[in-house]
């Protein structure tokens, strides 16, 4: 009998490892608990379109994606923040407390105090929404974009008052004039001012390219746009000549460094004059041929922020962050 037992067992003993082993695979999910990736400081797909900061304490470069880079002065040390929000950050600036206001596509918003990152979306229009820039002006935050979108906001970033133009203007860039009048270079060849700190704005047209920014430094005032247009005044602005650049590239961004003009923009552009009126090209060794939006005077060098990012010291060209990775 216990022979006739131990017979059977062995005959269905197989079966019964295959049905368990069917089961299994049928109904056992196997789980593993994944190894956390590290998040690279930056990325192939990175691209920026400001700077803001003091290298004294940290420089912000604003861009695609809601990323924030940031590099602190104290030890050279890098984060990358990320925003709630995905979307491209067009603009950022720092008020003289070292508040961080950064803006970008659908009118939102995003502020940091040194505690973490509030997110805010200002009432811009639904059919082009796009905040371009944000600056820091005598004690108030403005920002500007589409459809002559145009808000000037409280030192903390918390409040902000809309100032907006009528009509279907992309307002690019925002400055003060010594003797206090608010400019905006627009598309289509216009440039606006106000003299009653935002209240009312007065337009004029400068040709038909589109004005991409614009700089002063005392009566001197220098205008850069597409198809390497420069427009230079030396009155504050009562009056603009045109001059040539020496490129047709699209032209993003001017400053004054305190020693020189310079301008960035699309292809690899990179110009400088002495005076405003004469340009010539600066051609750094490493210098990227694409596009670079915004440019940043410090006191020994000019940062700038684009396809790459790094640190210009005469016409010495250094990527950031160190090693270009």
């Amino acid at each position: 009998m216990v022979g006739k037992v131990l017979g059977f067992a062995a005959q269905i003993a197989p079966w019964a490892v295959v049905s368990g082993l069917a089961y299994a695979a049928a109904f056992i999910k196997p789980t593993v608990e994944p190894l956390p990736l590290p998040q690279p400081l930056s990325e192939p797909r990175d691209l920026f379109y400001d700077v803001a900061g003091s290298p004294q304490s940290s420089v912000w470069f604003a861009g695609n994606n809601g990323v924030i880079l940031e590099r602190n002065g104290a030890d050279d040390s890098w984060v990358r923040h990320s925003m709630e929000r995905a979307i491209n950050l067009q603009g950022i600036a720092t008020s003289d407390t070292g508040l961080v206001v950064a803006v970008g596509n659908q009118g939102w918003l995003f502020r940091n105090d040194g505690s973490g990152w509030e997110s805010q979306q200002l009432p811009v229009s639904e059919i082009a929404g796009k905040l371009i820039e944000v600056a820091w002006l005598d004690g108030h935050f403005w920002a500007i974009g589409e459809m002559g979108a145009v808000f000037r906001g409280s030192a903390d970033g918390q409040n902000w008052t809309d100032l907006s133009l009528d009509g279907d203007v992309a307002m690019n860039d925002i400055a003060r004039s010594s003797d206090g009048r608010l400019w905006v270079t627009a598309e289509f060849g216009t440039l606006y001012q106000s003299t009653d700190n935002g209240q009312s704005w007065q337009g004029e047209e400068l040709g038909y390219e589109s004005l991409r920014s614009l700089a002063f430094n005392d009566d001197q005032g220098v205008i850069v746009g597409n198809g390497g247009v420069v427009y230079l005044s030396m009155n504050g602005g009562e009056s603009w000549q045109r001059h040539q650049s020496g490129t047709e590239e699209h032209l993003y961004d001017v400053i004054y460094d305190g020693e020189r003009w310079l301008a960035t923009g699309n292809g690899g552009a990179l110009i400088s004059s002495d005076n405003g009126a004469k340009w010539s090209d600066i051609q750094p060794d490493g210098f990227a041929s694409g596009y670079h939006a915004r440019l940043m005077a410090t006191e020994e060098s000019v940062l700038l922020a684009g396809s790459t990012i790094g640190r210009l010291s005469g016409e010495r060209w250094t990527q950031w962050p160190e090693g270009g990775e």
